[in-house]
């Protein structure tokens, strides 16, 4: 599975161009978490990207929008949980973010994937670390999970091959991509971060 990106959460001087390179350059799926949003925020921001790479746009909030808008899919965090029954029969993909082993362990099969976070020390969160082991992590996916197991936190070029030596079936970038860009809106250098990670995975 190829790289995952989340967006920023705020607004940010050239995003969409930033994004709109991201698909062009070989994104396949972007999870849009931006928690401020109301759902006619969300609206209008989604519908700033060209509507051929909608699909392939799975939201965290405003989850009715992933019908009207024909969106990839639904991702459910601590704070959306309570909907989960709401699309149980729904053809969308779902995904599921999970922090601690005891989650991974039960895991549903409804889920497509799920995001264990944090793997590596945050970029973005000072002081948030890995909350699993990495031999208790390699041990877990060495055997059979049926949900594929994605990484996010501390993604980077210096350590997603070790992330691939674990055993995830695939990683997530945030912060490698967006604490940059915060600063210099240099959308060439994010779509290089962005082009190391993926040919090292």
């Amino acid at each position: 599975m190829k790289p995952v990106v989340i967006c920023y959460p705020t607004n940010l001087k050239n995003e969409t161009e930033a994004i709109t390179a991201l698909f062009e350059n070989g994104l396949e799926i972007l999870h849009v978490r931006k928690p401020a949003f109301s759902e006619k925020e969300m609206q209008d921001w989604i519908e700033s990207i060209d509507s051929k790479y909608h699909k392939q746009m799975t939201i965290h909030s405003h989850l009715t929008l992933v019908e009207s808008m024909g969106l990839r899919g639904v991702h459910f965090t601590s704070y959306n949980r309570h909907l989960i029954d709401d699309y149980s029969f729904s053809a969308s993909p779902k995904s599921i973010s999970v922090h601690a082993m005891s989650e991974l362990i039960n895991l549903s099969d409804a889920f497509n994937y799920a995001l264990l976070s944090p793997v590596f020390e945050s970029i973005t969160k000072e002081g948030y670390g890995p909350a699993i082991s990495h031999e208790v992590l390699k041990e877990y996916l060495s055997r059979n999970h049926e949900v594929p197991v994605l990484a996010l936190g501390g993604i980077e070029s210096t350590n997603v091959v070790v992330a691939k030596e674990l055993g995830f079936d695939g990683v997530v970038l945030h912060g490698h991509l967006w604490a940059e860009f915060e600063k210099d809106g240099d959308v060439n250098a994010l779509i290089e971060r962005f082009k190391e990670v993926t040919a090292k995975w």
